[in-house]
């Protein structure tokens, strides 16, 4: 299991940025976004808004691999898109996109391509469908190096906040982190569940929070690493 190694970001290592995560029980989000209101400024341009998303792997699920060894160089490819909340969140909307995130340590980068499909075609449709595998492509065209034979695992949703932190560093709060869909093929059929936790990131160019964020502590965060795909995947993997 978990032959096939992962691709080195095609920038160097000192142009990634630093990405550090909390992680923080699920019922304080509300709290801590008042709190970074105050600290920090909501991104305007960019408001909260629902991810789903789709994450890929190789058949021996080389890249989950790479999360739960906790090796050095790790990456996702996923598809996602975007929906505003509100009473139509249950509808998609908002283009989507597919992507290869790399990690280097802490550092990261990120090739995102837009993809002509839409949303309200992809949501609800089985993940063993052979149209994921084929709205990649232009995604392998930007990042060739990509591992092959890649296939849909398992589909998540959450509500994610962002804010603009001092010199431009961007902060996120996810919550309500849920496993939606699983591809039957690889992982039989399971219930939507939801994670116990929220996770909140910072990416900047600095290795550790600034001073002013030190009291996320208070809401009972704890820094580590974190993976949507390696929880959600051990989640739908529970009852197996």
């Amino acid at each position: 299991m978990y032959q096939e190694r992962s691709i080195a970001p095609a920038v160097p290592v000192e142009d990634l940025e630093h990405e550090v995560k909390y992680v923080v029980p699920a019922h304080v989000p509300a709290a801590l976004r008042t709190w970074l209101g105050a600290v920090c400024r909501p991104n305007t341009a960019l408001p909260p808004a629902f991810v789903d998303t789709v994450y890929y792997d190789t058949p021996d699920l080389s890249l989950l691999g790479e999360k739960i060894d906790s090796e050095y160089l790790k990456t996702k490819v996923r598809v996602r898109w975007y929906t505003p909340p509100g009473p139509a969140s249950a509808r998609p909307a908002g283009p989507v996109f597919a992507e290869v995130k790399s990690r280097v340590g802490n550092r990261r980068g990120k090739v995102r391509v837009p993809l002509e499909v839409s949303a309200i075609e992809l949501h609800g449709r089985a993940l063993h469908d052979l149209l994921w595998i084929q709205v990649i492509e232009p995604l392998r065209r930007e990042a060739p190096r990509l591992p092959g034979r890649l296939a849909p695992v398992l589909a998540l949703r959450y509500l994610r906040s962002r804010f603009v932190d001092t010199g431009g560093a961007q902060v996120t709060v996810d919550e309500g982190i849920r496993l939606t869909a699983t591809n039957i093929a690889r992982l039989g059929r399971h219930g939507i569940d939801a994670l116990p936790i929220a996770v909140f990131e910072w990416k900047g160019r600095q290795p550790d929070l600034p001073p002013h964020l030190a009291p996320i502590v208070r809401f009972g965060a704890r820094r580590g690493a974190f993976s949507k795909y390696r929880e959600c995947y051990q989640l739908a993997t529970r009852a197996l």
